[in-house]
């Protein structure tokens, strides 16, 4: 059997202890090609002296897949030009294209080069957004976004970076700086710029503060009332402890009615003082009167019934 198998390689030509891919072409294409092809003013452009000293083919992959398209058809070398035995051509031919294939079943799925790109101006604008909160509209200075062959306006290749985009994108970045208010706490952004952002700041923190915890009855300055809703639902949870025998609720506390009015045990706990102040003084009296005329519960509440 070994016979007969020695015999096939034998009169096919192959051999059992070569392999076709492990010799490199390049003494081959240095005596044959590197005259046209060499490091001075290659013919065509293609230097094979330069692709053989790359170490992959994958550096000139485009290049490479010529090379062997143009040795495996015989357009090179020229026919007046002296030849390389055919087996040799074979080899050189199998070791570019075992190369190639090597390449490109290790990195498959990998696109290559991408060409690094700019923000376009609708993107610079969301990301300002995101960053300050603010919705400053400054894109509206930048040049026009290019759109590419493929149709996308943040196509790589098509976003190029010009002097005079340059020049627009650091002018925004000057005036996104000036709303920052740095110095006062976490860096945070104003609406209105300049010197006065410290103290706009302050005051747009401390309004934030009273819109969320405290109340204004009467508007001021193009002001308008706010968390009036809060005194109505610390009296009715005051009144609720009050009467919590008679609502069935005796063991509730008045931090929990207070918890489920959604106001803070504290503020309850000061309009309870207030309602039992033995001798309170005008105007705070009236409110106390009134308060203390509520009707007192028949029973249980309907909720807690139905709980």
């Amino acid at each position: 059997m070994l016979r007969l198998l020695l015999t096939i390689c034998v009169v096919t030509g192959v051999a059992l202890s070569a392999d076709s891919t492990s010799s490199s072409p390049t003494p081959m294409l240095k005596q044959y090609c590197f005259q046209c092809h060499g490091e001075g003013t290659p013919m065509a452009g293609v230097s094979l002296e330069q692709l053989t000293s790359q170490p992959s083919v994958g550096n000139s992959f485009e290049q490479w897949k010529k090379v062997a398209a143009a040795l495996d058809q015989r357009r090179m070398p020229p026919e007046k030009m002296p030849q390389p035995a055919e087996a040799d051509r074979r080899q050189a031919v199998s070791w570019i294209r075992a190369k190639l294939n090597e390449y490109a079943t290790k990195h498959a799925g990998d696109p290559g080069p991408v060409t690094v790109r700019r923000l376009t101006s609708g993107e610079y604008a969301y990301t300002v957004r995101d960053l300050t909160g603010l919705d400053l509209k400054l894109d509206g200075d930048f040049v026009p976004d290019e759109v590419g062959g493929e149709g996308f306006t943040n196509f790589g290749d098509a976003q190029f970076m010009a002097d005079a985009n340059l020049e627009r994108y650091l002018a925004t970045a000057k005036a996104i700086a000036g709303h920052a208010v740095i110095g006062s706490g976490p860096i945070g952004f104003f609406a209105d710029p300049g010197k006065s952002g410290f103290e706009l700041s302050a005051i747009d923190r401390i309004q934030n503060i009273y819109r969320a915890h405290g109340f204004r009855a009467a508007s001021g300055e193009g002001g308008k009332p706010y968390g009036l809703e809060r005194y109505t639902k610390a009296f009715y949870a005051a009144w609720r402890f009050q009467h919590r025998q008679a609502l069935g609720e005796s063991k509730t506390t008045l931090e929990g009615f207070a918890a489920r009015e959604g106001l803070s045990a504290r503020f309850v706990q000061h309009i309870w003082s207030v309602v039992h102040k033995p001798s309170p003084v005008y105007p705070i009296s009236e409110v106390v009167a009134l308060w203390q005329s509520l009707p007192v519960p028949a029973g249980p509440s309907r909720e807690r019934t139905a709980a």
